[in-house]
């Protein structure tokens, strides 16, 4: 073999191993169940939603947020409208929500954003567990099953 073949292939072979050991450790993720700390006190935005395994298309995720006080009061918006209720939170991360106290304005709005809204609204009232992960940055509101996915990013204290 010439010699600038064999730099050559040398070469390729450097850059591949340093491609295949060099910075392939990710940190570990981290998730934690929520608690009336974790996950009230904060306004949260909504970042993704899946319902029954699926991605909802959402046009703007920041009309989409979450807030609730320590003493359980939640309050948000749903795209057009804004929501109310209450809820407890175990110290495993379960969430009880007190079905009667959850309302919403009636708002009317394009027919997209409707669709949009009944299904985060839906997909809300059916979570029964949260998580925080990515050092409480994040909110993940869902069911026992994972068929209903919330994520949310923190945006404010």
């Amino acid at each position: 073999m010439s010699k600038l073949v064999q730099l050559w292939l040398l070469g390729a072979a450097l850059v591949v191993s340093g491609c295949l050991g060099v910075g392939t450790e990710e940190a570990p993720v981290v998730q934690s169940a929520g608690n009336i700390n974790t996950v009230c006190g904060s306004k949260w935005e909504l970042k993704r939603l899946r319902i029954n395994g699926e991605a909802v298309p959402i046009d703007d995720t920041k009309r989409f947020t979450f807030l609730c006080s320590r003493d359980g009061n939640v309050m948000g918006k749903s795209g057009i409208n804004t929501y109310r209720g209450a809820l407890q939170i175990t110290a495993n991360g379960q969430l009880l929500w007190d079905t009667s106290s959850f309302a919403s304005t009636k708002m009317a709005g394009p027919e997209d954003q409707v669709q949009q809204e009944n299904s985060y609204l839906r997909a809300l009232a059916g979570t029964r567990q949260s998580f925080t992960k990515a050092g409480g940055k994040r909110l993940i509101l869902r069911d026992p099953s994972g068929n209903i996915y919330i994520e949310y990013v923190k945006v404010g204290p």
